[in-house]
């Protein structure tokens, strides 16, 4: 069975947060205000952390994280905010891509894959 989990503001756009087929939670595109990479960042793993509540689930459960930038000059500068977040020892996945947005003050996204037991 998969479950489609919607939270908002994801409703307005027809699309789910998250989509759950069996113990893996597929997490859907995540983006955030903010006026540098770091805080978007920072903004985008608060919204994942409450939203991943939501259906019983932390950042620990967080198995792998595609980090999407605006540009690749930013790459080093998310890193003290991914250390904030995640712990050694139960770091996720992580590939790092770049891509133009819509949004011109957007400067980062995520997307990426929760487990429910691993």
């Amino acid at each position: 069975m998969i479950k489609r989990v919607v939270i908002p503001p994801y409703d307005k756009y027809e699309l789910s947060t998250f989509v759950v087929k069996n113990e893996t939670v597929y997490i859907g595109h995540y983006g955030a205000a903010g006026s540098t990479v770091e805080e978007q960042l920072e903004n985008i793993l608060k919204d994942l952390e409450k939203d991943l509540r939501e259906i019983n689930l932390t950042l620990e459960n967080v198995v792998k994280l595609t980090i999407i930038l605006k540009d690749i000059q930013d790459f080093r500068k998310i890193h003290g905010v991914w250390t904030k977040y995640f712990k050694e020892g139960n770091y996720p996945v992580r590939t790092t891509i770049t891509s133009d947005f819509i949004d011109d003050t957007c400067l980062i996204q995520i997307e990426g894959v929760a487990c429910y037991n691993f």
